[in-house]
């Protein structure tokens, strides 16, 4: 399926939604090695015995894992040209080993930059395997406006 992000900007209608994504698993090797790239060791992440005093009862998944995963699960085409700014982006509930999450993005907005490209703003709605709303933003895409001549 191609998701709506993956189409070039002169074919995009606001309010238009992708659709939930395929799942992506996310898993205890994702933990470490984003722990490793991140140098982010935080103890709520790496260690068991500690997460269990939390109120989570278990550690939780780096939020900003979990962001770059939800990249990966709605942008795979070659229209978007480039990642422009994010806004708004919101944590909701907490994201653990062995979750499964999806996608979903709604076009809010359409602007113009030049010949070649516009900037496409959808909200990006990041769900878990009970269909939880686990991290929410705003993001803005440099699109390219039609397949260029070259490709």
């Amino acid at each position: 399926m191609q998701l709506a992000v993956d189409q070039f900007w002169n074919d995009l209608e606001i309010g238009h939604s992708t659709g939930l994504s395929r799942g992506r698993t996310v898993t205890e090797t994702d933990v470490v090695q984003f722990m490793m790239l991140t140098g982010n060791w935080v103890e709520i992440h790496s260690n068991v015995e500690f997460a269990k005093g939390t109120p989570f009862g278990q550690r939780l998944v780096q939020g900003s894992l979990v962001l770059a995963m939800s990249q990966g699960l709605f942008t795979t085409g070659r229209a978007v040209a480039a990642f422009y700014g994010m806004d708004r982006l919101r944590f909701r509930k907490p994201v653990f080993i062995g979750d499964t999450v999806k996608v979903e993005c709604v076009l809010e907005e359409l602007a113009d930059k030049n010949d070649t490209f516009g900037l496409a703003t959808w909200e990006m709605r990041v769900s878990n395997q009970d269909g939880d709303l686990v991290q929410s933003s705003q993001y803005t895409f440099l699109t390219y406006k039609a397949k260029p001549a070259d490709w």
